[in-house]
């Protein structure tokens, strides 16, 4: 008896979505990974940002989708660092589980930082992006120079 392609591919894809969930538990180094590639994700915003801030580029509606970005991948930082994702390949250094409270300190200023950079790109004001770009470059490195490796860029 030949089976149609439709019940082939359920029985597939039930099988699949069984093996997801079976395995749906999340690793240190899923966490790390998803960590860098979230960082690298807003360094590209960041940049794309400076363009606008310094004149580089004329500004264009696209800006406010990476200002909004960068504001929710800020906010997301509180979920970034659980306890056990320090081992492994990263640059996410002890002190991060060693002063929880410090560290959320700085992971906080940077979320409003962020959001004051958001909001500088909506009003339009050319100064108040200035201003605000140099906070929120203030905030990251602020963050890493006492959370992450130093390494060559």
């Amino acid at each position: 008896m030949q089976r149609s392609p439709l019940v082939v591919f359920t029985a597939l894809l039930t099988t699949l979505v069984a093996l997801n969930i079976a395995s749906a538990e999340s690793t240190a180094e899923d966490h790390i990974k998803y960590r860098q590639a979230l960082m690298e994700s807003m360094a590209g915003h960041i940049e794309v940002l400076s363009y606008m801030a310094f004149n580089k580029i004329e500004k264009n509606e696209f800006y406010q989708s990476h200002a909004d970005a960068l504001a929710s991948a800020t906010a997301e930082l509180e979920f970034l660092f659980p306890e056990g994702s320090g081992q492994g390949e990263t640059e996410a250094l002890p002190a991060i589980w060693e002063n929880p409270d410090d560290f959320n300190t700085a992971r906080l200023n940077a979320e409003q930082a962020f959001a004051a950079l958001r909001d500088a790109v909506a009003s339009g004001d050319s100064k108040a992006v200035v201003g605000a770009f140099a906070a929120a470059g203030k905030s990251c490195k602020g963050c890493h120079e006492d959370y992450r490796e130093e390494h060559e860029h």
